[in-house]
Order: structure tokens, then sequence, then C-alpha cells
């Protein structure tokens, strides 16, 4: 079997695993916040939810191309804590793998479209 094939396997399951999780949380929290479970409430808390997770994404992406290494740099540099050697880039330290929630995000977000279209056709 070929190891590629594997590894787009595992990181559909994943996907798969991570979309059910969302939308069995956006039930309940749509169930604890609105005391109803409707379209409306479906999309209010789908959008906070998926929008989350894409701002999760778009951080940790950030943080490891290096756009905040300079400041963090300076800021141990400061403290008397670290010795110029100790100082490590914050794009070295930040090695999370963020495609499996920024999927689930956009996911979210294209089912939280269409039920706003089904809500406004309605």
């Amino acid at each position: 079997m070929d190891e590629n094939h594997f590894v787009g396997e595992r990181m559909l399951k994943k996907l798969v695993c991570w979309f059910l999780a969302s939308q069995l949380l956006v039930l309940l929290f749509s169930f604890l916040v609105y005391k109803r479970i409707d379209l409306l409430s479906y999309i209010n808390t789908s959008f906070t939810i998926g929008a989350l997770l894409i701002l999760f994404a778009a951080s940790v992406l950030m943080a490891r191309t290096g756009f905040f290494d300079a400041f963090i740099y300076g800021f141990q540099r400061m403290s008397s804590k670290f010795n110029e050697g100790d100082v490590r880039p914050l794009s070295k330290l930040v090695t999370l793998r963020v495609s499996v929630p920024l999927l689930t995000g956009v996911f979210m977000m294209v089912l939280m479209a269409i039920a706003l279209f089904l809500q406004s056709s309605s």
C-alpha cells in the first residue's frame, strides 16, 4: 500500500471525526444557548464555532511563518531570564498542524451559508 494513500486516508478520518464532533457541538450549543434547535440557531452557532476554528488555524499559521518572531525576540531580550543563546524564535516553537481544524471551519462555513440561503428563501 502506498504511504501517501495511508496518510490521506488517516487525514480523511480525522477530518470526518472533527466535522462530526463540530456538528454535535453546534447542536449542543444551539440547545444550551437558544433553548431550541432550529435553522436560525444552527446558523448562528455554526458561524461562531466555524469562525473560531478558522481564527485559531490562521493564528497558528501566522505564528509558524515567523510573523511574530521579531516581537517575541525583543520581548525575550528584555526579560532578565533569557540569555542571548536561549532565545528561540516563536516559529520554531509552534509545531501544531492546523489543516484539519482549518478545513473543518471552512466546511462549517459552507454549511452555514447553505442554511442561510435556505432560511432566506423560506
